[in-house]
């Protein structure tokens, strides 16, 4: 018997194999084949329709987060003849409102076109009561918040 010599490739190029004979085909006929297309690779095609699944399942929970966080809005209120606009924000669920331009703190009930200023929200006796007049929405709020 002789010994058989593999050979190996310097710079990483396997040599090329021979074609299996009609013998080693007979051989593993007893084991059922699939096609190597559908068994071990996945087309691109797949990959992508998982790629785009990831996008379109992000982009769906930034709307909701977009939807569901309060937008600015611009108030004007007056007092006694005295008309301001202001940028009211109402905070995350009610919790750090806060108008833009002032350092009081406000309690707005927008249902009662009614506006709270108060120097401390724990007493009712520094707080100033404003009716309001106007309620714009955020592009609004926006475009005064850029221009001044």
């Amino acid at each position: 018997m002789s010994n058989n010599i593999k050979k190996q490739s310097l710079l990483g190029k396997a040599p090329q194999r021979k074609k299996p004979t009609a013998s080693n085909n007979k051989r593993k006929t007893s084991a059922p084949t699939r096609p190597a297309t559908e068994a071990s690779v996945k087309s691109p095609e797949a990959i992508e329709v998982k790629k785009s699944r990831t996008g379109l399942i992000c982009a769906a929970i930034a709307a909701c987060v977009i939807l569901i966080t309060p937008k600015p809005q611009l108030l004007t209120y007056e007092k006694l003849g005295l008309v301001t606009q202001s940028v009211y924000w109402p905070g995350l669920f009610g919790h750090g409102t806060m108008l833009f331009d002032s350092h009081l703190q406000p309690t707005a009930d927008l249902a009662r076109n009614s506006l709270y200023l108060c120097q401390n929200n724990k007493q009712p006796d520094t707080c100033q009561k404003y009716r309001i007049i106007e309620q714009a929405g955020f592009f609004a709020a926006f475009k005064k918040l850029i221009l001044d």
